[in-house]
């Protein structure tokens, strides 16, 4: 694989080598060994794959990289990140922040890509090459192992670094949204009927299943073909509805544009799970689903229903119905994702706990913390200054690009 080594251990018996991926045809040229890699992860994820993040990479040039890890010439480590260019006020400089590469895609889980074999040395390795490399801090969120998020932050030196863990709680504090609920899913549906939720939920899941979907009242459909297109539209429809006056309008409509940016990813690589609930001709209700056959996975992503609708039978019967598509299919988990609101556990959910951290220059650090990378981005922001009458920050900020072209040269 070409790219330069960044750093080579003391041990050089382990035949360690690291390459930093930037351009897009390097990236694909690593596609073979980087499926053969998610192949021999168990703590791998869709969200991680090389397909999915090719989609992000290849609409993006500039904004990304990806540290990779070779022993001998077998890849046995892949840290994707993305790369973006901040103003430091303080220090009157660009400076460059890292975080998941997946966030081009709003992908529900991030972190590393590691051959089990090598998680020690691959964490340590990651850490010391990226301290060689030009940026100011970095932030992960969602990373879903947590002993390989304690090896990383612990490979930097404290002297010179900040590291540290963070909560993340949403809905006015209610909500934490770092507790992942998933269910684990037997080899039949009754049985997980009669194992999985509470009693009251399975005396109503029983109750609602005749009533409204044994009697053909109402049916459960798997959206596809001419009707995906309007299925998710109108489930996203009936979110914005509940939750724009919650979020405020434009709150809303940005994270239904999100919503609809990593579904619509799914879809195109045929990963799309729409179980909608119709009414007639009328949908009533809509869940958006990422599979993962890899790791028979189903993530819920996003959850559609019709406020006007009295009962509680619409999230009750796509949910089980979704677990019993699930389970039919061969997967192996139904995974609620972020957010450890009451209803999932109903379902007999048992958290997972991803971590949120940061790693970030210490002040006084000399080390340039603009990767040569992100220019383009920054001098976007300069003629941004010029255009706002901010002359002396747009100087300021001309001059740091200009140091770094003349170094390159």
């Amino acid at each position: 694989m070409d790219g330069a080594p960044l750093l080579t251990p003391p041990d050089a018996d382990l035949g360690i080598r690291v390459a930093r991926i930037d351009r897009f045809d390097a990236f694909q040229r690593l596609r073979d060994d980087w499926q053969a890699l998610e192949a021999r992860d168990p703590e791998g994820t869709v969200f991680l794959s090389w397909d999915w993040l090719a989609q992000g990479f290849r609409e993006n040039p500039g904004q990304w990289m990806v540290i990779a890890i070779f022993a001998a010439d077998r890849l046995i480590a892949t840290f994707p990140l993305r790369t973006k260019v901040r103003w430091s006020k303080s220090r009157a400089e660009f400076q460059t922040e890292l975080a998941a590469g997946g966030l081009f895609l709003w992908s529900e889980y991030t972190g590393f890509l590691c051959d089990p074999d090598w998680e020690d040395v691959a964490m340590t390795v990651f850490a010391e090459a990226l301290q060689d490399l030009p940026w100011h801090d970095l932030t992960l969120r969602y990373e879903a192992s947590a002993r390989r998020a304690d090896l990383f932050l612990r490979a930097f030196p404290e002297d010179t670094f900040r590291t540290g863990f963070r909560d993340y709680h949403i809905n006015k504090g209610q909500t934490n949204n770092l507790l992942c609920p998933y269910v684990d899913l037997p080899d039949d549906y009754e049985t997980w009927l009669g194992e999985g939720p509470g009693k009251n939920t399975r005396q109503k899941i029983r109750r609602f299943t005749r009533r409204y979907l044994d009697s053909g009242t109402l049916r459960v459909e798997q959206s596809k073909g001419a009707m995906l297109k309007s299925d998710l539209a109108a489930t996203l429809k009936l979110w914005m509805r509940k939750w724009a006056p919650v979020k405020g309008p434009e709150t809303a409509k940005r994270v239904a544009g999100n919503y609809m940016k990593i579904l619509a990813a799914a879809d195109r690589q045929g990963l799309l799970y729409l179980p909608v609930l119709r009414d007639g001709g009328r949908v009533i209700g809509g869940l958006g689903h990422i599979l993962d056959p890899l790791h028979k996975r189903v993530h819920f992503i996003l959850a559609g229903r019709d406020e006007t609708v009295s009962g509680n039978h619409v999230g009750l019967l796509l949910h089980s119905q979704s677990i019993r598509w699930s389970i039919a299919q061969g997967y192996n988990v139904y995974d609620f994702c972020h957010g450890n609101e009451p209803y999932k556990y109903s379902f007999g959910s048992v958290d997972r706990e991803v971590r949120y951290f940061s790693v970030r220059r210490r002040s006084g650090a000399r080390h340039s913390m603009l990767d040569p990378l992100n220019n383009a981005q920054a001098l976007a922001r300069v003629l941004g200054f010029i255009e706002n009458g901010r002359r002396q920050e747009a100087a300021l900020g001309c001059r740091q690009v200009l140091g770094q072209l003349q170094a390159e040269l």
